[in-house]
């Protein structure tokens, strides 16, 4: 128990010192309370099925892209061009991320997050612990290197190397933090070959508490001060909250824009549009009269309530460009039924409906109304109208397919009062994984006996069994299997031969046979069948609470197992994925994964 606790403790210390390293390289400080615990501000955005840990940041003079990304957060470290995709879609007013300008404020993504991962993460907002030290020299530590002094190493030579040349502010600069890192070196001209020292690096004098270390003489302060830590704030709280609302859902009640969110392209309805024409003058489109929808693959939808355009007849105008379809709206008509003829203009009356996931032991059918062609990078956008929002797919679900390039869309039909798409991560739900029973058997038979131990069975393996056969009484070695009500039956893995089976089931004890080469999951089919349970193999589940037309069907690797009392089990050797585990569980059904 001791172990378990010196453990834990080591564990929780290692977080500990994680979240600070992580943190002081992020985010935004707003307030500071006594014994200098300084908290930061930053905030959660949503990306392609995941929360994305960001650091609100204002560009300053002399700041360049590469510069900001290679000093900010894992995502650009371990694939920078995830990190630009990311960065590029969570700042759409960055229109070349080659020309930032100071005074712009961008949103740095750090980290990929679990929902519920950090608190008040559902917010958008997320607050952490900053610094809990409470001496100077300790922030100075962190951002210290460790060295091992060389051969004609001196500290001023060291600190030229990174601070600039001897006599310079910077300079004077280095050599304070690199005393304050090294409390013990007394005399700066004394050190030696061998000697493991900490060099300040210079990247700190970029922190945006830098400035607070020092007092009005210019010396490095021997305690933290709080306040001053606080005025270094680059961003109050309020105004991320303002910013977090401005990154909110669209609540638009418009249908075209809904269906412009929908299929993921853009609106155009005000201004003029121009459409060029071969030999003669651009033809001028009045957006406010017929808006366009750019579907962002080249295809282009104007919609009309009339049989002509800009006094051109429509279908004169399809003639004029294969990429432009042109469609009638009949009034009062809601985002659905406009989708409709969206998605019949440009696949016509075959449409495909189905698509499929596989992975991780989980074949997943997707059935849509709609299903936009895949994009440029593969994602395919899967719309279906809702009755109810109570019939919208479980976030957890959304999310998992998300993250493997399905996006799906799900509009309330006949109400275009309610926020159109819910793809967006923001409904509130955040998935809870129940507990799994993880089990890890070391052959066949140490299988079956930990199911039937889950069961409620008892299991004795190598027992000794005597039976008459041919008139004599004949010793064997078999495993038994005991039942709560006191019923018994033995399997058998191979190890009884000729009529052994026969001659110990005249003798009222039934024999469940198992054939070499049987895999597990057969080997348990076999014992629960026998055992008189409803088994189903490879079970399906609906992800969400609507007809099965449209909906999202689960079919998961494993052996559903239900007892007369109707407690049911999976069975499954794959590592399901938490969105599924969620879902199974959801049903109330206890998961059991094994290892083979």
């Amino acid at each position: 128990m001791k172990d378990r606790h010196a453990s834990a403790n080591r564990l929780a210390g290692k977080l500990a010192i994680l979240a600070v390293i992580v943190i002081l390289c992020l985010g935004l400080t707003h307030r500071v309370r006594a014994s200098s615990l300084l908290y930061k501000s930053y905030v959660i955005r949503y990306d392609r099925g995941w929360d994305i840990l960001c650091e609100p940041y204002e560009v300053k003079p002399n700041d360049w892209v590469l510069k900001i990304f290679r000093q900010k957060g894992e995502i650009s470290s371990r694939d920078f061009r995830e990190f630009l995709g990311i960065f590029k879609r969570l700042n759409p007013h960055v229109k070349n991320v080659d020309r930032i300008r100071p005074g712009q404020i961008i949103d740095i993504p750090l980290k990929k997050i679990d929902p519920g991962t950090l608190p008040g993460q559902a917010s958008g907002i997320v607050t952490i612990p900053f610094v809990t030290l409470s001496r100077s020299s300790e922030l100075i530590h962190q951002h210290s290197k460790q060295y091992r002094v060389r051969k004609g190493d001196t500290v001023s030579k060291l600190i030229a190397r990174r601070f600039g040349r001897f006599g310079t502010k910077s300079y004077k600069e280095g050599v304070k933090l690199f005393k304050a890192a090294n409390p013990g070196i007394k005399n700066l001209n004394l050190i030696y070959a061998g000697q493991r020292i900490y060099l300040p690096d210079p990247s700190i004098r970029k922190q945006t508490w830098y400035a607070s270390l020092y007092d009005k003489k210019g010396n490095i302060r021997n305690k933290l001060d709080p306040q001053a830590l606080a005025a270094s704030a680059a961003a109050p709280l309020h105004e991320l909250q303002q910013m977090q609302k401005e990154q909110g859902p669209d609540s638009e009640s418009d249908p075209l824009k809904r269906v412009a969110a929908a299929v993921e392209g853009k609106l155009y309805n005000r201004g003029t549009y121009y459409f060029p024409r071969q030999g003669q003058p651009d033809f001028e489109l009045d957006l406010e009269r017929y808006p366009v929808l750019d579907m962002n693959d080249g295809q282009k939808i104007i919609f009309t309530h009339e049989s002509r355009i800009m006094d051109v007849e429509a279908a004169l105008l399809e003639t004029y460009w294969p990429n432009v379809k042109i469609i009638t709206l009949e009034e009062g008509e809601n985002a659905p039924e406009i989708l409709d003829k969206v998605f019949r203009a440009i696949e016509g009356e075959e449409q495909d409906n189905e698509i499929y996931y596989a992975g991780q032991g989980t074949r997943i059918t997707v059935r849509a109304k709609w299903i936009k062609p895949a994009t440029a990078d593969g994602r395919r956008i899967c719309i279906t109208p809702i009755e109810t929002p109570s019939q919208k797919t479980p976030e957890p679900i959304r999310r998992y397919l998300e993250q493997n390039g399905i996006v799906l869309k799900e509009i309330l039909a006949g109400n275009d009062k309610v926020p159109a798409t819910n793809s967006a991560g923001q409904s509130g739900e955040h998935h809870r994984i129940k507990p799994v029973m993880a089990l890890a058997p070391t052959g066949i038979r140490d299988l079956v006996g930990q199911v039937l131990d889950v069961l409620g069975y008892g299991f004795s393996t190598d027992i000794e069994i005597s039976f008459p056969y041919a008139g004599i009484q004949v010793k064997a070695r078999s495993n038994l299997i005991s039942s709560p009500d006191g019923g018994q039956w033995l399997v058998d893995f191979g190890d009884l031969y000729g009529d052994a089976v026969a001659a110990i089931e005249k003798s009222g004890l039934p024999v469940i046979q198992i054939k070499p080469g049987t895999d597990e999951a057969g080997a348990l089919e076999i014992i629960l069948r026998a055992l008189g349970k409803t088994v189903t193999r490879n079970p399906s589940y609906l992800a969400a609470d609507r007809p099965p037309d449209y909906n999202i069907l689960v079919t998961v690797e494993g052996i559903l197992v239900e007892d007369p009392d109707k407690n049911r089990y999976l069975l499954t050797n794959a590592a399901l994925h938490p969105a599924v585990a969620d879902l199974i569980t959801s049903r109330g059904i206890k998961l059991v994964e094994w290892s083979s």
